[in-house]
């Protein structure tokens, strides 16, 4: 973790998958079928 993270505990939501604490559900966001298709081409195209 780097200070921002580290700083802000629970407050900042960093990830590519939004986490619901209560449920502990985790729900992709839209960066993460980004990255979905940048990791299949092996890059960005």
């Amino acid at each position: 973790m780097d200070n921002f993270e580290w700083a802000d505990g629970y407050c900042s939501r960093l990830s590519i998958h939004y986490a619901d604490y209560k449920t502990q559900k985790r729900t992709p966001k839209l960066s993460a079928s980004f990255y979905r298709e940048v990791i299949a081409r092996n890059g960005v195209a």
